[in-house]
């Protein structure tokens, strides 16, 4: 506990970003396994070395460094080598720079209690400070007040009256500051009415970093003089016999630590954290029963021993002295709260009881009837609004990444590689909603992307390098197919065949004459068929697939050529490390807008733990998403998809001997005033000892105000996670004057410390002693029994008349002396003794002062069990998501018939299920068919029929159809109209409409299918989707879906928005929608546009047969 060379330098480990823990592990391991781990920390989690003073190397100020250098020659003659300057050592003159009147920006990691906050009356506030020499470069103590004792009356600030008089802010409107300070420039000091500062004599003495403003506090002169009085061992003050100011007492109230910063949020950036803890000695009010401010102030004592100071010590009784102004460095304002408020073990045992899955809460869910809805709200599912493209607003469903219930994945294979995000959505049949979960992860990831400069130009290199290089690759293996390539090594390895045919030449006999043919013949070549190499074209489309990958693999690889690139090592490709660094802090959720992790605030109370799992299908969404740009195509996208896979290929290798990375699974979000009071909350993971992985993968506050954090980890209940444990980290330990404190009574327990190593903590205190507010001048001369301490008389100052402010102080050397003689007394009893030290020091008396350590731990239910000065929860169960998504059997198409062009076709009557069209939809469940109803069609001929017609918005009636070889894109209405004749009974309003489908032929990108694209009308769709015109009872879907014995289609299907799943046929009279952004082939149609087309009324039993038609244009 004393002053010693730190045995350990931290290594910084911030540069890793909100990734740190996971790649500090990877470091870690791979340095053991070479051998190289040389700074290897000997403190583990939960362990803290401390120190009484932690004083730097040099103070502030100038200083000359100046070096002589000599030599010793090997016959021992001893030379000198002057500098140029015969006859002078070198000089070097420079300066130690150390804050005097303001402190550095992040000079301070922390305060308890936080700005804002309440604190029990027995509390002693602390600051936390980044740099642990600062409370010795300058000496500080942190003093406490109430707003009565600071607040200046208005006559004081301004007026003939006032302090200011004489200063630079005499004819200024002085205002007090919410600390009660006022900024004011340092030379003004002296110049201050009724006024004394230690800070006279650092102006006087001309030092140059006092021509500067710092904030000032005006201390009564009576409350001054108590906080520098000097007491004696027992307690007792020195009166008459003291001369000048005492600052003994502060040396008790400053110490360091160093602590193992592992579970932390703030301070986890680094192996170890190296603090300094100062704190105050006084609390806040004793009597009050109701929250009363208190205000914090981190003070300079330097000067108040100074001569000036020691002049005017006597004159602090003489009434022209009222205050005296001291600099302060640091403040804040908190609470002091009557006994029975808030504490910390009350917070800890709330949050035990509110531990959860992250969703609403389990009340409201009781009280809802519809099951349908209940289902998708246990899966975390919300209500927003959305806009439909057509203008009208309606609700729709959307989910988080942090789900409830495991989603199953994938959901669709080669779902994830779409151009608009829109065929991500999902239609929800039994609610008739649309799930926006996937489309708006899709818009979120290329929003992220877009925004992130680095990346895209990085993403925009990546696909430039890998399609080039592939590109040279399958034209070097097409031409080499037709011999009309070779590499050089092929090159090089002819020669052997080259050279010795070339000997052999003048051996051949025929000469230029053949036995079979014409000495003509010679110069005759086969034509070369010319070939089309262009990205575009079928043979590089056939080979580009897998020469990309080939390509991308060597990308991955490190420059030793061996390994895999890991983060650990060099990348071949910068554009590959910069790419896969920002895929993966996204997969850690870095810089995501908070509303796309929690979707309701509902689901993310006050004092409460939310579990969550991770949703793979989003983050994949999010990733395509973020690859899409720099796509300038409207062929498939092979790049991007390449590059997915190298990224898949990363993440899950699948190659033997290449590790896999650790990736967040599971993790849980935490919301609390806890969060807020202590930033660097220990979180405690423990998994099964058999696994050797990190087990925090991220740990980050996200909103300190509302004290927000939220904690990764890649092991789930049950599968390898045993408990987790919340308790306060070493260094941010309250600190309490008493285990109980009133206006009366002074309690203290004596914790068990010791100075022998290997003891095991022991929460049970070894005495309990209590003092009362009655003076009390005698000391206690009885000898100690066997089971009884001799204690001092006084280690703690009320202050209760007028002439004796209200002081609240404990006492030092007393308080110090006393406790240490009980932790002498108790540790001397056994053999060897278990604490033995004469002198107290400071890191005693801040063990002595730190408040009970509370905890709370999570784990499964079977096995946790509560323990003194701890609460206790389980895990919520680990549940699967009803979410599924299911593509339908494909249809068979039946062979179809031309119709004349002159005729509008008819849309032939079918049933059966659909293709799976964009957005995807859940199934429905089982259910027996109804009984035939009133509206239900019985009869083929009561079907209603339909008409289709096509033609451009910019339709021009002179020239009807669809212009074709324009190169524009065209928006094509598809007016879908119900025949009133079609019904042989002519009622055309009987039935009810479940979906209509059309399919449009698209070729087959082959060459044995060139008259099968003679009769296509586009080659793909790749546009924003279609929508409907008029009627909004239905949404139309498009997707592009391979149909057996019909091939390759767009499906265009319009289905009801009802709950009810259709809609009567008297809302169908029109169904007209339009297909925006369409790239009409640049070649005219040579025949007809075959389309297949299939309704599906609300029938029982109907069975209807597909028919091909041919649309006109």
């Amino acid at each position: 506990m004393v002053a010693a060379e730190r045995p350990f330098t931290r290594t910084p480990c911030g540069i890793y970003g909100h990734r740190h823990l996971v790649r500090r592990h990877a470091r870690r391991e791979k340095d053991l396994l070479l051998g190289t781990f040389r700074d290897r920390t000997s403190l583990e989690p939960g362990e803290e070395n401390l120190y009484s003073f932690y004083a730097p190397g040099l103070g502030g100020g100038k200083y000359t460094l100046s070096v002589d250098q000599h030599i010793k020659t090997p016959s021992g003659e001893e030379k000198t080598f002057p500098q140029v300057d015969e006859g002078k050592p070198a000089v070097q003159d420079f300066e130690v720079v150390v804050p005097r009147f303001n402190l550095p920006e992040g000079s301070i990691h922390s305060a308890f209690p936080p700005q804002g906050s309440g604190a029990l009356s027995n509390t002693l506030p602390h600051v936390v400070l980044t740099d642990p020499h600062l409370p010795w470069d300058r000496l500080l103590a942190l003093l406490v007040f109430t707003p009565e004792e600071l607040t200046r009356e208005e006559k004081e600030l301004r007026g003939e009256d006032s302090i200011f008089k004489g200063t630079s802010l005499e004819f200024e409107e002085v205002k007090q500051s919410q600390e009660l300070s006022v900024r004011m420039d340092i030379p003004d000091i002296p110049n201050l009415k009724n006024t004394v500062s230690p800070v006279t004599e650092l102006v006087k003495a001309g030092h140059p970093d006092t021509k500067t403003s710092g904030e000032v506090i005006f201390v009564p002169k009576s409350l001054f003089v108590e906080l520098v009085t000097k007491y004696d061992d027992d307690g007792n003050s020195l009166g008459r016999d003291q001369h000048g100011p005492d600052l003994s007492r502060y040396k008790y109230l400053a110490h360091v630590r160093d602590v193992n910063t592992r579970g932390m949020a703030e301070a986890g950036t680094e192996d170890n954290g190296l603090f300094g803890i100062a704190v105050s000695h006084r609390v806040g009010p004793l009597t009050a029963t109701q929250p009363k401010p208190t205000v914090a102030h981190l003070v300079s004592l330097e000067g108040c021993e100074s001569e000036f100071m020691q002049h005017k010590w006597p004159e602090m009784n003489d009434k022209s002295i009222k205050y005296v102004a001291m600099s302060s460095l640091y403040s804040w304002t908190y609470l002091t709260l009557p006994r029975g408020s808030f504490n910390f073990a009350t917070a800890l045992e709330n949050l035990s009881e509110n531990v959860t899955p992250l969703r609403i809460s389990q009340q409201v869910m009781n009280n809802m009837e519809d099951k349908v809805l209940k289902a998708r709200l246990q899966d975390g599912f919300t209500m927003t609004k959305y806009r439909i493209a057509t203008g009208e607003e309606t609700a729709a469903f959307n989910r988080s990444p942090f789900t409830p219930t495991r989603v199953p994945y994938p959901i669709l294979k080669n779902t994830w590689h779409s151009n608009s995000g829109i065929d991500l959505q999902i239609l929800d049949p039994d609610v008739g909603l649309m799930d926006l979960t996937y489309s708006t992860t899709w818009q979120l990831g290329r929003s992220l992307a877009v925004a992130n400069q680095a990346f895209t130009t990085a993403l925009g290199r990546l696909r430039s390098s890998l399609k080039n290089k592939t590109m040279n690759n399958v034209k070097a293996e097409i031409l080499a197919e037709q011999n009309m390539y070779r590499s050089l090594e092929d090159t090089a390895l002819s020669l052997l065949k080259t050279i010795p045919a070339l000997n052999n030449i003048n051996k051949e006999r025929t000469g230029l004459f053949s036995a079979h043919g014409s000495i003509s013949d010679r110069w005759q070549r086969q034509e070369v068929e010319a070939m089309d190499l262009s990205f575009g074209s079928d043979l590089v489309q056939a080979r580009f697939s897998a020469q990309a990958t080939r390509v991308g693999e060597g990308m991955m690889m490190s420059t030793n050529g061996i390994e895999r690139f890991d983060e650990l090592n060099t990348p071949t490709s910068v554009e590959w490390y910069m790419v896969l660094k920002w895929v993966l802090d996204r997969l850690f959720f870095h810089d995501f807008p908070a509303h796309y992790l929690v979707t309701d605030p509902n689901h993310l109370p006050m004092e409460s733990v939310r579990f969550f799992h991770i949703d793979r299908n989003w983050t994949d969404a999010m990733i395509d998403g973020a690859l899409s740009i720099g796509n300038h195509g409207d062929h498939k996208d092979t790049v991007r998809e390449t590059i997915i896979g190298m990224i898949n290929e990363h993440l899950y290798p699948t190659k033997e001997g290449v590790k896999k990375p650790q990736l967040p699974t599971y993790g849980f979000l935490l919301r609390s005033d806890i969060v807020t009071q202590v930033p660097d909350l220990r979180v405690t993971v423990n998994l099964d000892p058999s696994i050797t992985t990190t087990a925090i993968l991220r740990q980050d506050i996200l909103d300190q105000t509302n004290g927000v954090m939220l904690c990764l980890l890649d092991k789930l209940p049950g599968e390898g996670l045993q408990s987790i444990q919340f308790t306060q980290p070493p260094h941010q330990q309250t600190f309490i004057a008493a285990f109980n404190l009133n206006a009366d009574t002074f309690t203290t327990h004596y914790k068990r410390i010791f100075t022998l190593e290997g003891q095991k903590p022991n929460s049970f205190p070894w005495e309990k002693h209590t003092w009362k507010s009655k003076p009390i001048t005698a000391r206690d001369t009885d000898s100690p029994t066997e089971d009884e301490v001799k204690h001092v008389a006084r280690v703690f100052n009320w202050g209760s008349n007028d002439d004796d402010p209200e002081v609240r102080t404990l006492l030092f050397p007393a308080w110090a002396i006393d406790a240490n003689s009980v932790l002498n007394y108790y540790g001397k009893k056994t053999n060897p003794h278990v604490y033995d030290d004469p002198v107290p020091n400071s890191a005693m008396v801040g063990i002595q002062l730190n408040s009970p350590i509370y905890r709370l731990t999570i784990g499964n239910a079977e096995t946790n069990v509560a323990k003194e000065d701890e609460a206790v929860a389980s895990f919520p169960p680990v549940t699967e998501s009803s979410l599924r998504v299911t593509s339908s059997p494909q249809l068979k198409a039946e062979t179809h018939q031309c119709h004349d062009l002159a005729k509008p076709f008819i849309l032939a009557r079918a049933d059966g299920s659909p293709l799976q069209p964009p957005p995807h939809s859940r199934p429905l469940r089982a259910v027996s068919p109804p009984p035939p109803g009133p509206g239900t069609i019985t009869s083929e001929t009561d079907i209603p029929r339909f008409t289709v017609t096509c033609f451009p918005v910019d339709n021009n009636p002179r020239n009807p159809g669809v212009p074709c070889g324009t190169g524009i894109l065209k928006d094509l209405v598809f007016n879908v109209r119900q025949d009133s004749s079609s019904s042989s009974t002519g009622d055309t309003d009987k039935g009810n409409l479940t979906h209509l489908t059309i399919y449009l032929q698209l070729p087959e990108g082959t060459s044995t299918s060139r008259d099968r694209d003679k009769a296509c009308l586009i080659d793909s769709y790749t546009g924003p989707g279609p929508f409907m015109l008029s009627n909004v009872r239905f949404v139309v879907q498009a997707q592009i879906n391979t149909v057996e014995e019909v091939g390759r289609t767009l499906v265009l299907r319009l289905v009801p928005r009802s709950v009810k799943g259709h809609v009567p046929a008297k809302h169908c009279k029109e169904l007209s929608f339009i297909l925006p952004v369409v790239k009409v082939k640049d070649r005219d149609i040579e025949t007809l546009v075959p389309i297949w087309i299939k309704t599906s009324p609300k029938s029982r039993a109907l069975k209807l047969s597909t028919k091909g038609n041919y649309l006109p244009l």
